[in-house]
This record gives C-alpha cells, structure tokens and sequence, in this order.
C-alpha cells in the first residue's frame, strides 16, 4: 500500500467517525444543524480531491510529462502548440473523455477522437491565440478519466495551455496558482529558463509566496545529442536551477530544492511504461528505463507532498470540525444543567428581558466594522505612498539601469537602418521590461511584511471592542443562567480562544479557505494564521493596485512607447547610442509617478476591494457571534419544553454523547 493509499484510507476511517457522531446526535434534541455539519464534512472528505496543476511554455515537454504519468499517449504532443484547452485528469474504470462547453453542453468522446479533434492545426505560434478563438471559444474545459492508481486517491492532473498560447487563457491558468494543491512548473532542458519563464516566476509565481511548486525539467535525454559536454550542460542547469528556482522552493528557512528540482527524460518513461507498437500499456513495465527516466523519484516526492503536507490539513480540518462541534455540544450541556431548576416561563421572562443586551452585542459588531473600515481608508493611503515613494526610487536608479544595460553587439549605426532600429528597440525593450518587472516584483514582496504588521495593528485596535464583547456575553448568559455561568470557546489544542481570536479565524477562513490553500497557517497557531492572511492579501493588493495603475497597455507598452520615442528623438539628432541610453532613461523619467498620482483614485478603490473580504467577514463573525448566543438561550429554552426527562437523565445523555465525542477526537488526533 501507498503511502497515499493510506492517507486515503485514514480520511475515509476519519470521515466514517464523523458520521457516527451525526448518529449519536440524532438521539438529542434540537442537533439538527451539528448533525448536517458533520455530515457535509464527512462527504466532502470522501470526495477529497488534491488539484495538481501543470504550467508551462509550449514545447516544454509538459504534455509528454504527463502521459508519462499516464503511461500512455492520452495527451496531444507536437513541438508547435497543441493543447489548446483546460483540461482535468480524473479517475476512471475506463479511459473516456468529456468536453464541457460555456453554455453548460457536453461532448462525450474516445481518447482517440479528443486526441484527434480537440488540438490545434497550426504550425505557428502566433496563429494559435485566433485559432483558439475561432475553434475553441465556447469550450470551458475537458474531463479525461483514465484508470490510474494515482487518480483513484482523489488526485486531479489539470493539464494548462501553454503560457504563449492566448493573453486570456494564460491569465485564466494563473488565476487558478492559489487554489492548486500542488504546481508543476515544467521546463524543457534544451531551452532552460526563457525569457518567459522568467518573467513567469519573477512576476506571478515569486510575489504568491507559494511553497506547492515542483520543477521537473524534460527532455535532459536530448543534452546527448546536443551537447559537446552533456555533464558539464547538466551540472549548469543544476546551477542555474539553484539559482532562479531556489527563492521558489523555499518554506520558511528550509531550502527544499532537492525535493522539488528533478532533471527528467518524460519520453524515456513513457515507452517504459507504453508499447507504441500496440498503442497500449506494457504488460511488463521497462523497470530500469523508467527508473533511469527520474520520474518515479519525481512522482515519489510529489506523494509524499501531498499526503504529508496537503493531507494533514484535511485530516487537521476532520479533527477541528468536531472540536469545534463537542464546544458547541459542551455549552448547551453546561446551560441545561444551570438551567435545570427553572420553570419554562422563568426562562422565557429572562430570555425577553435581555434582549436590549443583544442589541448591545450587535452595536459592538458595528463598531467593529467602523473600526475596520478606518483601518481599510488608511490601508487606502499607506498602500498609494508606499507604491508612489517606490516609483520615486525607481525612477531614481533608471539612468545607471539603463547604462549598465547589455544590448550584446549592437552598434550606433545599427541606428542607421531600418532593421538595425527594430534590432535596438527589441533589445532595449526586453531589458527595459525585465528590469521593471523585477522591480515591481521586489515590490509586491515587500507587501508581505507591511501587512504582517498592519494586521497586527488592527488587532490591538480591535481588542478593546472584543474585551466589551466578551463581558457583555458572560453577563447574559449569567443573567440567564441565574448564577456565575461561563462560555469556554477552545482553540484546538484546548486552550481558550478570545472573541478577538476567533473573529480574525474566522475571517482569515474566509479568505484563506480553498481547496488548495485549506485553512493555510492554521497548522502553525494563530501566528501563523495572520501571517497567511497577511501574505494571500499583499499579493490581492498587488495583483489589484497594478492592474489599475497601469491599465491596459501595462509595462510592456509603456515601454514601447518610450524605446520607440527615444529612438526616433535620436535619429533627428544625430545622436548614437550613448545618447539613447540617456534618452530613454530620461523620457521614461517622471511617468512613472505621474501614473501613480494620476492613478490615485483607482489604486484606493482597489485597496478597498482587496480588503473587503476581511472587513466583511470580521463583521460577520461578531454578528455570528451574537446570534449563536441568542440562538443557545433560544434552545434551551425550546429543548425544555420539549423535553419529557427530568434533569437527571438529561444530563446523563448530554455525558454519553460528549464522551462519544471524546472517543473519536482521541482517534482523530
């Protein structure tokens, strides 16, 4: 048995003691919520998937990567592009494939007519982005079933289109980087690091501060062929390797390269595991080729990613529930037995007197949001001058950026010629853009850190409402318990959580919560928590506050415009290329300010919508947590008049029910 085999096994195990508490709680009145709660945790845990999403440049070997995965040719593979789609790898008693459409119909096909039908004629890469357009603009994405042992566990390969095949769809993949339990950004050893895929990394996947990424990198068979000296070729691309993708494999101060850096021959390990002659599966796998080939050791390490790291925040996420659950149950046991010598209408009395307090609850619950909303509207400011006091500085280092440009061989009278000006303008460009995007990218990094401490902030601001909040909560449920009467609400490891805690938890859940990123940072305390919240809105924020500071030309035509205006400024002035360097540093000189002050508005507005979902949900859970303390005095009160036992046996009950609780958290844990 697999080690993910396993955890699967455990899941399912730990999803069945949740059902068995839904059971258990079928016999108490009034659990009907908690009992639908450990039932929806349950299922989705059965159903618990792992999304593993493949990136990559066209021609990077991803598509043969991942039939090697599949042991047979299932995917298209060609070196100009070909996979135009989405398309989602599942489990399957046999191979079959489904292709879903935007207006909600579907296609069912073999293997052989999606391989046949759904990949793309051209031969060019600028003709595909039409291509796609034309004949694949209705298409949301394939569903391919295969049955590999890999996908029986939940596992999901979502296979991309290439980065250079369409703006739209390549903006559509990125989206997709949080949500994704694990990335294979796959490279091609014979074309290592582009200018793309630098720009990639440097720009969308370096500022996600993701620690899910794998680089496999295909197609290390064909440095034979093409190398003078193949081992000096593959001790280079371990060298660059190390230093382009080591930032990116990091988790806190552990440098796990060597776990996710794997030189592959994907062609080799298909025929291993496929007879091209047959078009089948072999029924005797090539064990040395395919071991010789690294991606076993590659599929190796991405399952123990999975089960050691994704998997126990799920089993993290079964265990919580019922935590969480056994409080609630734990509560309404302790009010019960408080409660046990008054009368019905006794209770109703108290229940109807203490509504004012209630409203009390609800008016610290909105001076939580105006507290919060003061925080977003200086957020607003803070975010505008850091971003404007960095384009100052960059504005400052443009001159010797531009001088220490290398523009490689070119000449002042490459200027003279029409072809020579395209040359130096490309040339120019492309260093121009990379310096920038490095700079924006150091940027967004630096938001991380700012936010850390923002957020510390607000919850020392928010700590007094929270302290308001607690007391005026004990008094009602002392009001209405008659006597000295406590609301515990636990951490998992026991120890008591403050509404403040329980508020930011609660509100980092919900913009943390996806299937990638499942409760990310709960694993590592509350600490942790803020700083994952900090982290998935600083890249919010940066992702927001560029997009409406550059508009749609973006960096790329900033830069054309000024390369191009330089270059032609220079020609009517005789000048050579010393004298462009200078003009383009000075025309470029000034804009990028001038952008972020006229961008002002818009870069506000987008703070406010990146901090909204936090505002909202901190909102939301002081109101929740008003409402569930009206609800529990309205439960007492209704299970009383429901309740035909006396006091005894009730209190017997509510023991055997949190001691089945007890027992499975002691299986969970």
């Amino acid at each position: 048995m697999s080690a993910l085999d396993d955890f699967v096994a455990r899941r399912r195990a730990g999803a069945a003691l949740l059902d068995g508490l839904a059971d258990t709680l079928t016999t108490v009145e009034g659990c009907e919520t908690q009992t639908h709660q450990l039932r929806a945790v349950a299922e989705r845990a059965r159903e618990g998937r792992f999304v593993v999403l493949l990136l990559g440049c066209f021609s990077s070997g991803k598509s043969t990567l991942l039939n090697a995965m599949l042991g047979r040719r299932v995917l298209p593979v060609k070196v100009n592009p070909c996979t135009p789609i989405l398309t989602e790898v599942t489990w399957g008693e046999a191979p079959s494939v489904e292709v879903r459409r935007t207006d909600g119909t579907r296609e069912s096909l073999s293997l052989e007519e999606f391989t046949r039908e759904y990949q793309l004629r051209t031969a060019s890469t600028e003709a595909a982005g039409a291509e796609v357009s034309d004949r694949f603009g209705t298409v949301d994405r394939a569903t391919i079933r295969y049955p590999l042992p890999l996908l029986r566990n939940g596992v999901v390969l979502l296979d991309t289109p290439g980065l250079d095949d369409d703006d739209q769809r390549t903006a559509r993949t990125l989206s997709s980087l949080p949500d994704a339990d694990a990335v294979i950004v796959v490279l091609s050893a014979t074309r290592f690091l582009t200018d793309l895929e630098q720009r990639t990394l440097r720009r969308d996947l370096l500022p996600l501060g993701l620690t899910n990424l794998f680089f496999p990198v295909t197609m290390v068979d064909l440095l034979d062929a093409i190398s003078d000296d193949p081992e000096r070729d593959l001790a280079a691309l371990f060298r660059r390797g190390r230093e382009s993708l080591g930032p990116l494999c990091m988790a806190g101060d552990r440098d796990r390269f060597d776990e996710r850096f794997f030189p592959l021959d994907g062609r080799g390990a298909l025929l291993a595991r496929y007879d091209r002659s047959s078009d089948a599966p072999r029924d005797a796998v090539d064990a040395q080729r395919l071991a010789d080939s690294g991606v076993p050791a590659f599929e190796a390490a991405l399952e123990k990613f999975l089960v050691d790291e994704r998997g126990r925040v799920q089993l993290e996420h079964l265990q919580a529930t019922a935590e969480r659950i056994r409080a609630e149950l734990a509560r309404r046991a302790d009010m019960d037995r408080a409660t046990a010598d008054a009368s019905i209408d006794d209770l109703r009395q108290r229940q109807i007197a203490l509504e004012p307090e209630f409203e009390l609850l609800r008016a610290i619950a909105g001076r939580v949001g105006r507290t919060v909303d003061r925080f977003v509207e200086r957020q607003e400011s803070l975010v505008w001058q850091d971003l404007r006091d960095f384009m100052v500085e960059t504005e400052e280092l443009l001159p010797d950026a531009v001088a220490a440009f290398d523009l490689g061989s070119i000449a002042g009278l490459d200027l003279l010629t029409s072809r020579g000006r395209t040359r130096v303008e490309d040339r120019l460009r492309a260093e121009l853009e990379t310096w920038l995007e490095g700079r924006v990218a150091s940027w967004q990094a630096s938001l991380r850190p700012r936010l850390e401490t923002a957020l510390d902030d607000l919850r020392t601001e928010l700590a007094a409402d929270a302290h308001d909040f607690d007391a005026l909560s004990y008094k009602i449920a002392t009001d209405f318990a008659g006597h000295t009467f406590a609301l515990p609400s636990m951490q998992e490891d026991g120890t008591p959580m403050t509404p403040l805690e329980r508020w930011f938890s609660v509100a980092a859940g919900a913009v943390l919560l996806s299937p990638g990123a499942m409760a990310a940072g709960w694993s590592d305390g509350y600490e942790g928590m803020l700083k994952g919240l900090a982290s998935r809105i600083g890249v919010r924020l940066a992702i927001l506050t560029l997009g409406a500071l550059l508009g749609p030309i973006g960096w790329a035509g900033l830069a054309l415009y000024v390369v191009s205006d330089a270059v032609l400024l220079v020609l009517t002035g005789g000048g050579q290329l010393r004298r462009l360097r200078q003009e383009v540093a000075s025309r470029l000189r000034g804009q990028l300010v001038a952008q972020v002050d006229a961008a002002r508005p818009a870069v506000a507005e987008q703070v406010a919508t990146g901090f909204r979902p936090l505002r909202d949900a901190l909102v939301q859970a002081a109101e929740d947590d008003a409402d569930e303390l009206q609800a529990l005095l309205t439960r007492t009160v209704s299970a009383r008049e429901r309740a035909a036992e006396d006091a005894t046996k009730r209190a017997q009950k509510w023991s055997a029910v949190l001691e089945d609780f007890d027992e499975a958290l002691g299986t969970l844990s």
